[in-house]
């Protein structure tokens, strides 16, 4: 960051005399260009440039140890926010997450800026860091890692103590001794005159399976290194990591109490934090490694079992699924899917409840909300699906209610397939290739959407006819496609009383691919769209609603 070194009070002074010394000197009119060259020059040195810096100090200690050197601290440049999401944030504050640096921030894909070791005594300094504000990060091999976000780093030194009060509470300074230490959970007392700002605790590694009473501790790292079965009723605290090893299964039957708060999250990520390739087949254990940042997927965590399971305010990245429900009536809100296959899905179930998700990056065909095999009853509702293959996927038998759903720069918005007829709502879905995707023999209703992409929607199925009413259409090739599928009879669509975007009947025609626009002889596998009588302006009730 560059401060310019401007003296005001000196160059207004300068000019408030300038009237008086040539009324009482006329001498100095003649040196009047003399002049302005002098004051030029004193302007031009006076707004010189300079980078501004400072320092960082601070202390941070491991629990249960005495020497408490080599913690790296790092400091990272700010995650970068979606703007898009910002913008959706802003406008519809009541769907989704609202995205912040702690819910963004990821070290293992950010910028490294600066970073040290701490001494025997957990004390460090960082020098020479130009102003600004960063993301800091305090990690130890065994020991996991911590957060503060936004440090703000101004001219001179700044203490890590100040920054740390704005974490809330989670970062609670205590005395450290190097002996005569007691433990009072989930932090350690010691009695030296020393403090810490900081604290990392021992990293706890599970290989076995847990059927007694659990808790996982805030700010505590939890290594799932198998196969994890848990029967026994597990709390996890806000703040808690859960680190799964590449491939890994977790499975909760008992009952679960997961609930982290909006800055604090729970997070399920894969257990590769210093994974970094140098060169081809040449690994580093480098916490601090400049090089590109390769990840790996764990398994899933996976549902059974108890209904009484709560879940929100967690992160899942690096994943194949995200996490898998199995458990009848379950609800979950406002959690982050992010970096994998598939986010939130829900198999064999009669209902499930999701609200308030941020599905992003989700890379698998599955989704990032995905309703699978008869799941007859609950809702998809007040979710943000960005960047998917396919936002949306409701499959075999299922009829949830997919309301007030923003979904945008996804594959398929919606995907509905296999006998499938939920009523779909009041959802926008933006800048993918195709707006809503019906399969097979499903019949879904279709109302009150805004719908701005390449293919609006696109019917290849057969026999039951579809409902498309009261939708705000704005697509760049055709608003309502038909696709013959497995040699069955194609089927008429009753698409009255929708906006096409124009009110040219001729132009609505040819966003219309039906049985007019192929040869006569294939015909019979397409049907009719009947877009008469149609809405000669947007519907005003289409979209996101309260």
């Amino acid at each position: 960051m560059i401060k310019s070194k401007i003296h005001f009070p000196f160059l207004f002074f300068i000019f408030y005399l300038l009237p008086f010394i040539f009324k009482k000197s006329p001498f100095i009119l003649k040196k009047l260009p003399f002049t302005f060259y002098l004051l030029s020059f004193i302007l031009i040195v006076s707004c010189t440039t300079s980078p501004q810096s400072g320092s960082l100090s601070g202390n941070i200690c491991l629990e249960g140890e005495v020497d408490h050197s080599g913690i790296t601290v790092a400091l990272y440049d700010l995650a970068e926010l979606d703007q898009d999401i910002v913008d959706i944030n802003e406008e519809y504050p009541f769907i989704g997450v609202k995205i912040s640096q702690t819910t963004e921030f990821d070290h293992r894909f950010a910028t490294l800026t600066k970073y040290t070791e701490t001494d025997a005594n957990g004390n460090f300094k960082i020098k020479d860091i130009p102003t600004g504000r960063y993301n800091m990060v305090a990690m130890k091999d065994s020991f996991g890692f911590r957060y503060i976000y936004e440090v703000s780093i101004n001219e001179g030194d700044n203490a890590l103590e100040e920054q740390s009060k704005k974490e809330k509470g989670k970062n609670k300074k205590v005395n450290i001794e190097e002996n005569d230490s007691f433990n009072l959970s989930p932090f350690t007392f010691n009695l030296n005159k020393s403090e810490a700002d900081i604290i990392l605790y021992p990293e706890t590694h599970i290989s076995s399976d847990i059927d007694t009473t659990t808790t996982w501790h805030s700010s505590h790292h939890y290594i799932i290194e198998d196969d994890i079965y848990i029967s026994g009723d597990l709390t996890i605290e806000p703040g808690a990591v859960i680190r799964l090893n590449e491939g890994v299964k977790l499975t909760i039957s008992g009952d679960l109490t997961a609930i982290g708060e909006e800055e604090n999250m729970i997070w399920f990520t894969s257990n590769d934090l210093s994974r970094r390739i140098r060169q081809p087949a040449e690994k580093t254990d480098s916490l601090i490694s400049l090089y590109p940042y390769i990840p790996y997927t764990f398994n899933r965590v996976e549902l059974i079992g108890s209904l009484n399971k709560q879940v929100s305010f967690c992160k899942f990245t690096q994943a194949g699924t995200g996490l898998l429900n199995k458990v009848n009536g379950f609800s979950i809100s406002d959690c982050i899917f992010r970096n994998s296959a598939c986010g939130f899905k829900s198999e064999g179930v009669d209902s499930t409840f999701c609200s308030n998700l941020l599905c992003e990056n989700i890379t698998g065909g599955s989704g990032g909300i995905y309703f699978s095999s008869y799941i007859d009853g609950g809702n998809i509702k007040n979710n943000v699906c960005s960047n998917c293959v396919s936002g949306i996927k409701i499959y075999n038998h299922s009829n949830p209610e997919v309301k007030n759903n923003y979904i945008n720069n996804c594959n398929t918005g919606i995907d509905i397939s296999y006998s499938s007829s939920p009523e779909v709502h009041n959802n926008e879905i933006y800048g993918l290739g195709i707006g809503v995707h019906v399969l097979e023999n499903s019949c879904p209703k279709i109302e009150k959407q805004v719908i701005r992409t390449n293919f609006g929607i696109v019917s290849e199925k057969y026999y039951i006819p579809i409902e498309i009413h009261y939708n705000n259409f704005n697509c760049s090739q055709y608003v309502i496609k038909i696709i013959p599928h497995g040699g069955g009879y194609g089927v008429d669509i009753n698409a009255e009383n929708n906006y096409f975007g124009t009110i040219e009947e001729n132009e609505i025609q040819n966003l219309i691919y039906d049985k007019n626009d192929v040869d006569e002889s294939q015909q019979q596998y397409y049907g009719i769209v009947d877009f008469e009588p149609f809405l000669t302006q947007e519907y005003p009730y289409a979209g996101i609603s309260k």
